[in-house]
């Protein structure tokens, strides 16, 4: 019979139940609230205040640390490949015409969207979609009034439900 102290038995049971994960794996944050039916894998250099943006600000600060409490408060401990929280069943989601990434803030009617590419400006956008900047820059209120502020690789708003 194999005697087991009580030291060595606590001591097995730590380092299997705190194994970190494998270099390289990448590993869903667990203990986000069940009912959810939205979401996100982070991404390199995300903070909870950057994903809440990539989803047009839908759902607040509070709420994500609600939907997937174990982020930290500060949420200095997101990791990318983690999957956490963005929507319940009754969380507005962003406009079906801006997948994600989008421009921080787009009005709730947007309808159209442009993807910005290397070499667009505001000028650019505007004509190829037929209108004004000022339209723009109101559907659009991330964008400084110079809109020296369009980010590479966001889709913007470009049109409106009639």
């Amino acid at each position: 019979m194999l005697a087991i102290t009580t030291a060595a038995a606590l001591a097995l049971a730590a380092s299997q139940a705190f194994a970190a994960p494998a270099p390289g794996t990448l590993v869903a944050r667990q203990g986000y609230t069940e009912d959810c039916v939205t979401t996100y894998s982070v991404q390199s250099g995300d903070r909870c205040i950057d994903i809440i943006d990539k989803f047009n600000d839908t759902f607040t600060l509070e709420e994500f640390y609600t939907w997937n409490p174990e982020v930290a408060n500060g949420c200095y401990n997101l990791y990318p490949g983690e999957v956490v929280c963005v929507g319940l069943a009754d969380t507005p989601s962003q406009p079906p015409a801006c997948p994600v990434p989008a421009a921080p803030g787009l009005v709730s009617d947007c309808d159209a969207c442009h993807l910005v590419v290397e070499g667009d400006n505001c000028y650019a956008v505007t004509q190829a979609a037929g209108i004004s900047l000022s339209d723009f820059l109101l559907w659009n209120p991330s964008l400084e009034a110079g809109c020296t502020n369009l980010l590479l690789g966001y889709n913007y708003c470009v049109g409106v439900e009639a």
